[in-house]
């Protein structure tokens, strides 16, 4: 028991007689030196991240508030969230006004951002075999009017999801404006398809009048069965630089939607 004590004793003897800190200062070498200049700089620096790693986050919590408080900044810079956040952050409302907002602007720099955003939102979408995203597809299409020819449908589909709602090329240096040329089946109903621009229908084998300026081709529709189609589009903008496009349609839910593209030329 006595030699316990005595530890103990010992102990708060030495606790006691720690060296001061100038005593401390006065002692370090200057590898000593180097380590606290290090140690603090580390001290910095996990200071700083963290008090930014803190402020992302919170902007990102700010965001998720609502959806119209997204679709409001959304609308300053699309590329804020991926095409896959958006679409499981937002509802399909705020999605539908999103794309049916994104092709109003022609401005250069919210194209270049908008274009891809637009891509993979529709490609998302179309991917969802289900009542709610296809209903959006739809009306973002201006298909949904089931009551309307099916040929007539698919033909503004192909033009919205390739040009967007505004359905519009801009006019070649010289300021000719873009001709939309359908090629149609004899048997095939006419009809406004909202293109910005002069519309000639023909025939498969109808020569062509000639063209001076960029010029938008939909070719015959081609029906595998009545729930499943195709049209190839073709969009010159100038004679060095165009591109070929399939697409294929589904009805589902009886509404018309692009379920795939494919390039098939581009120059």
């Amino acid at each position: 028991m006595g030699q316990m004590v005595e530890a103990i004793r010992t102990f708060f003897e030495q606790l006691g007689s720690t060296p001061s800190l100038q005593r401390i200062v006065v002692s370090m070498d200057w590898v000593a030196w180097i380590l606290v200049l290090l140690l603090g700089g580390a001290a910095l620096v996990g200071v700083y991240f963290s008090l930014t790693t803190r402020r992302v986050l919170l902007d990102s919590d700010q965001l998720e508030a609502s959806p119209q408080l997204l679709l409001a900044r959304l609308k300053q810079d699309p590329a804020q969230l991926s095409p896959v956040a958006i679409l499981s952050r937002m509802g399909a409302e705020a999605t539908l006004e999103l794309l049916e907002y994104g092709d109003q602007l022609r401005a250069p720099e919210w194209r270049y951002k908008w274009g891809s955003v637009r891509e993979e939102l529709l490609f998302r979408l179309s991917q969802q075999n289900a009542f709610g995203p296809t209903h959006t597809l739809a009306h973002y299409y201006r298909s949904a009017d089931k009551q309307e020819p099916d040929t007539l449908r698919i033909r503004r589909t192909a033009l919205i999801h390739k040009l967007g709602q505004q359905r519009y090329v801009e006019p070649n240096s010289a300021g000719v404006a873009t001709c939309l040329r359908v090629r149609a089946h004899p048997a095939e109903v006419q009809g406004d398809l909202g293109f910005d621009g002069e519309t000639q229908w023909l025939l498969a084998d109808e020569p062509a009048p000639a063209v001076t300026g960029p010029l938008v081709e939909l070719d015959l529709i081609e029906f595998r069965t009545v729930q499943d189609a195709s049209v190839r589009i073709h969009i010159r903008r100038s004679p060095a630089v165009g591109g070929g496009f399939c697409l294929t349609l589904h009805k589902r839910y009886g509404l018309w939607v692009v379920v795939q593209e494919v390039i098939e030329w581009v120059s």
